[in-house]
């Protein structure tokens, strides 16, 4: 079976140059000194190159990606880590290797949970336009239907940037993410749905998007409007596949334009038409003839994607026929005839060329041997074909609003659970969290802080209630930054936080709570006024009253205050003090054996 590809997500098109050197080097003394953004170029970089390369060069440059991602997890949990596994899991989908599919399954999960982490709506849905796709190409296309669902309910939706995040960036990551989408709808031959993400991709992109985002928005939306104009025909829709057909060919001229400024320094000299077959396919499909067949032959070197050599030859097959030589039009067609036969990752595609394949087989083997039985078949089927893509159509839609309106409660729950001051878990959220943490073996132990900052007071008396409003933030900033995700940090009331702290000793605690300490003392005084914080910290027992661990935790935060504040105190509940330890000579948390290290 012959392997075949698909188009790329974001700059790394089809027609995106070779990166000179190949792959690059591999070696971790090399990645250690790198900083992210030139490891996460060098990602790109080796996806761009093995895309065209051989076998064997595809190989090398994914095992090198497969080194970055394991130097990047080494440091912790982060957006380089999360853009890696993106790249390492497109690699593999668009290589379809059957053998890979619980390797992309393995690296899915945790490209989600990363993104659950951060409770990044972007993220999200580019995951579950990964898992569609995904489940496209290893799987069967209907089970694909509701993770494109829940990408278009979450894509859709993303608006703008949030205050202070960079417009470009996030333009750029929202267009490439919307492009993943439309690749997966084109997968599932959901056009419509396709051209509606490809127009909002195109909007976001001319933001604040490059040159060469926006030229890839464009050829991928070449590609939706022939694929769509073909599956047109094969429904018997002439008219408006020739309408798509035009406007596929307007698309191809706009994204001509772009060709030439977005790859400054790479060009040969050639037009666009000459150097990219999706262009010249668009061309030559709108108006077939023979003054297309010198170029469209030129094109076959540079159509390295299956989607790409289908168009490139359809287009050539029809001007061929319309220069009136059958049998050349038959020999553009046989060989990919052939190799799809065997292979169905572009299923909506393949049938357009089969059925080409076998239009121009009749007409090459001269009149008299057309079967009207067959031909009836065939529209018949390609009715039936049309009734179940209309089927899937609808329950894109429906599963995509089903999604939207779960989200919308889902904020809407989570809104209930969150101090609007600080954005952190409210006391009642608090709660629901100390009274699993008191009954769940797997919690324990389980370390309970009760935190209240020091001269808090005098910054509402001295400055204003916005200004310590605006402390709040910052110090509640401080300690989600510091300490580990699966830590609650929750706002008490007032200026006093609760920090919920499961499968964690009490000296493990309090040495991350003087950490937490430490870093909010060290605020500056125009972001922090000075504040520092008195924290007490007990165990909370399993089959404890969570009060009475909260109470335990307010009784040592008072002796903190006693002792001067800007310090952490160990406490004990009813149930007895924690076996005895130093609290001065608390392990360092990442020797510990804690399950996850503190960053």
């Amino acid at each position: 079976m012959t392997t075949t590809r698909s188009t790329v997500m974001s700059s790394t098109s089809t027609e995106c140059a070779l990166i000179a050197g190949g792959p690059g080097c591999d070696c971790p003394d090399e990645a250690d000194r790198l900083t992210d953004e030139q490891i996460s170029d060098r990602a790109l970089a080796k996806f761009r190159w093995q895309q065209r390369a051989a076998p064997a060069g595809r190989l090398a440059a994914r095992r090198g990606l497969d080194g970055l991602l394991a130097h990047a997890r080494s440091r912790g949990p982060s957006n380089l880590v999360a853009e890696l596994l993106r790249i390492c899991i497109l690699v593999r989908v668009l290589g379809y290797d059957p053998a890979d599919a619980d390797d992309v399954e393995v690296l899915l999960q945790e490209y989600t949970e990363l993104a659950e982490l951060d409770d990044d709506p972007r993220r999200l849905g580019e995951a579950a336009a990964l898992r569609a796709h995904r489940t496209a190409v290893f799987g069967q296309g209907e089970n694909a239907l509701t993770d494109a669902a829940e990408a278009l309910a979450i894509l859709t939706e993303l608006a703008a940037p949030d205050p202070g995040e960079d417009q470009a960036e996030w333009s750029r990551l929202v267009s490439r993410s919307l492009n993943g989408l439309l690749l997966v709808l084109l997968k599932l031959g959901a056009h419509e749905l396709a051209d509606e993400v490809s127009q909002r991709a195109i909007a976001v992109s001319e933001i604040a998007g490059s040159l060469m985002d926006r030229l890839v928005h464009q050829l991928n939306r070449v590609r939706l409007q022939l694929a769509w104009a073909l599956r047109l025909e094969r429904g018997g829709r002439d008219a408006a596949a020739a309408t798509r057909f035009v406007g596929a060919a307007q698309t191809a001229h706009a994204a001509a334009l772009l060709w030439g400024p977005a790859r400054a320094g790479s060009g040969s000299g050639r037009t666009a038409a000459e150097e990219c077959s999706i262009i010249g396919a668009a061309y030559a499909l709108q108006r077939p003839g023979p003054q297309h067949l010198e170029l469209l032959t030129g094109l076959k070197e540079v159509a390295h994607f299956t989607e790409d050599r289908i168009m490139l030859a359809i287009a050539t097959a029809r001007c061929f026929l319309a220069a009136d030589r059958p049998a050349d039009a038959w020999s553009a067609l046989a060989p990919l005839h052939e190799e799809l036969w065997h292979d169905s990752t572009d299923a909506v595609l393949a049938l357009a060329l089969h059925r080409e394949f076998a239009k121009v087989e009749e007409i090459a083997r001269g009149a008299g041997t057309r079967s009207d039985a067959l031909e009836r078949y065939a529209i018949a089927l390609e009715g039936e074909l049309w009734a179940l893509r209309e089927a899937r159509l609808t329950a894109l839609r429906s599963h995509s609003e089903h999604h939207r309106l779960a989200r919308e409660h889902g904020a809407v729950a989570a809104q209930a659970l969150q101090d609007p001051l600080t954005g952190l878990p409210n006391r009642r959220a608090l709660d629901l969290r100390l009274a699993e943490a008191t009954t769940t073996t797997a919690t324990q132990p389980c370390a309970v802080a009760l935190i209240d900052l020091d001269r808090f007071k005098d910054v509402n008396d001295d400055r204003s209630h916005a200004a310590g409003d605006a402390v709040l933030r910052e110090v509640a900033s401080c300690l989600r930054t510091v300490l580990r995700s699966q830590d609650l940090v929750a706002r008490y009331g007032g200026d006093e936080f609760v920090v919920v702290m499961p499968a964690t000793p009490l000296p493990v605690a309090r040495a991350a709570l003087q950490r937490a300490a430490d870093a909010v003392a060290a605020l500056p005084a125009e972001v922090a006024a000075g504040v520092t914080m008195s924290v007490g910290v007990v165990r909370a027992p399993l089959d404890g009253e969570p009060t009475a661990a909260l109470a335990a935790a307010d009784t040592a935060m008072y002796r903190a205050k006693r002792a001067g504040g800007n310090t952490v105190i160990t406490g004990s509940t009813a149930h007895g003090p924690e076996p005895a330890a130093d609290p001065d000579a608390a392990p360092d948390p990442d020797q510990s054996g804690s399950r996850e290290s503190w960053s």
